[in-house]
Protein backbone atom coordinates (compact mmCIF):
# COMPACT_ATOMS: atom_id res chain seq x y z
CA UNK A 1 0.00 0.00 0.00
CA UNK A 2 1.17 3.53 -0.72
CA UNK A 3 -0.56 5.17 2.28
CA UNK A 4 -2.04 4.01 5.55
CA UNK A 5 -4.96 5.55 7.42
CA UNK A 6 -6.52 4.64 10.75
CA UNK A 7 -9.66 6.43 11.89
CA UNK A 8 -12.66 6.22 14.17
CA UNK A 9 -15.65 4.50 12.62
CA UNK A 10 -17.83 7.60 12.95
CA UNK A 11 -15.64 9.82 10.76
CA UNK A 12 -17.05 11.32 7.58
CA UNK A 13 -14.73 12.11 4.67
CA UNK A 14 -14.97 15.21 2.49
CA UNK A 15 -14.43 15.06 -1.27
CA UNK A 16 -10.74 14.63 -2.20
CA UNK A 17 -9.70 14.17 1.44
CA UNK A 18 -6.92 11.79 0.38
CA UNK A 19 -5.30 14.31 -2.00
CA UNK A 20 -5.35 16.94 0.77
CA UNK A 21 -3.64 14.60 3.23
CA UNK A 22 -1.05 13.44 0.68
CA UNK A 23 -0.14 17.08 -0.03
CA UNK A 24 0.05 17.87 3.70
CA UNK A 25 2.13 14.75 4.40
CA UNK A 26 4.60 15.76 1.70
CA UNK A 27 4.83 19.28 3.18
CA UNK A 28 5.94 17.94 6.59
CA UNK A 29 9.56 18.59 7.60
CA UNK A 30 10.18 14.90 8.29
CA UNK A 31 8.64 13.53 5.06
CA UNK A 32 8.67 10.63 4.12
CA UNK A 33 8.79 9.49 7.76
CA UNK A 34 6.00 11.82 8.90
CA UNK A 35 2.66 10.84 10.42
CA UNK A 36 -0.33 13.17 10.36
CA UNK A 37 -2.59 12.85 13.38
CA UNK A 38 -5.43 14.93 14.70
CA UNK A 39 -8.57 14.80 16.76
CA UNK A 40 -11.23 14.55 14.05
CA UNK A 41 -13.88 17.26 14.15
CA UNK A 42 -17.44 16.36 15.07
CA UNK A 43 -19.97 15.93 12.33
CA UNK A 44 -21.11 19.06 10.60
CA UNK A 45 -24.29 18.74 8.58
CA UNK A 46 -23.51 18.73 4.87
CA UNK A 47 -25.54 20.12 2.06
CA UNK A 48 -28.87 18.77 0.93
CA UNK A 49 -27.12 16.59 -1.66
CA UNK A 50 -25.25 14.67 1.08
CA UNK A 51 -21.76 16.12 0.58
CA UNK A 52 -19.53 16.59 3.61
CA UNK A 53 -18.09 20.01 4.43
CA UNK A 54 -14.31 20.01 4.85
CA UNK A 55 -13.02 20.94 8.30
CA UNK A 56 -9.37 21.40 9.32
CA UNK A 57 -9.67 19.68 12.73
CA UNK A 58 -7.79 20.47 15.94
CA UNK A 59 -4.15 20.21 16.97
CA UNK A 60 -2.88 17.73 19.50
CA UNK A 61 -1.31 20.30 21.66
CA UNK A 62 -1.00 19.80 25.36
CA UNK A 63 -0.36 17.00 27.74
CA UNK A 64 -1.63 17.01 31.31
CA UNK A 65 -2.30 14.83 34.32
CA UNK A 66 -4.76 15.31 37.15
CA UNK A 67 -2.44 14.88 40.10
CA UNK A 68 -5.28 14.73 42.62
CA UNK A 69 -6.47 11.49 41.00
CA UNK A 70 -5.50 8.33 42.90
CA UNK A 71 -4.20 6.87 39.61
CA UNK A 72 -3.13 9.83 37.46
CA UNK A 73 -2.82 9.19 33.75
CA UNK A 74 -1.40 11.36 31.01
CA UNK A 75 -4.09 12.96 28.84
CA UNK A 76 -3.59 14.71 25.54
CA UNK A 77 -6.01 17.54 24.98
CA UNK A 78 -6.84 19.54 21.90
CA UNK A 79 -5.17 22.83 21.24
CA UNK A 80 -6.22 25.57 18.91
CA UNK A 81 -8.05 24.54 15.75
CA UNK A 82 -6.15 24.56 12.50
CA UNK A 83 -6.94 27.51 10.26
CA UNK A 84 -6.42 25.48 7.12
CA UNK A 85 -3.78 27.75 5.56
CA UNK A 86 -0.69 26.57 7.47
CA UNK A 87 2.42 26.11 5.34
CA UNK A 88 3.22 22.76 6.95
CA UNK A 89 1.94 20.52 9.74
CA UNK A 90 2.96 21.26 13.33
CA UNK A 91 5.49 18.78 14.71
CA UNK A 92 4.48 17.16 18.00
CA UNK A 93 5.59 14.05 19.90
CA UNK A 94 2.09 12.53 20.18
CA UNK A 95 -0.34 10.56 18.03
CA UNK A 96 -4.11 10.16 18.36
CA UNK A 97 -5.70 6.80 17.61
CA UNK A 98 -8.84 8.58 16.34
CA UNK A 99 -7.10 9.58 13.14
CA UNK A 100 -3.67 9.18 11.62
CA UNK A 101 -2.36 9.08 8.08
CA UNK A 102 1.09 8.04 6.90
CA UNK A 103 3.18 6.14 4.40
CA UNK A 104 3.73 2.51 5.42
CA UNK A 105 7.31 1.61 6.25
CA UNK A 106 8.61 -1.81 5.28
Amino acid sequence: ETYFVQCDAHLQFAQDWDRLYIDELQAAKSYPKSILSSYPPGFQPGTSDGTVRPSPGARLCRCETIESSPNPVVRLNTGLPYKGNEARPTQIPFIAAGFFFSRPQG
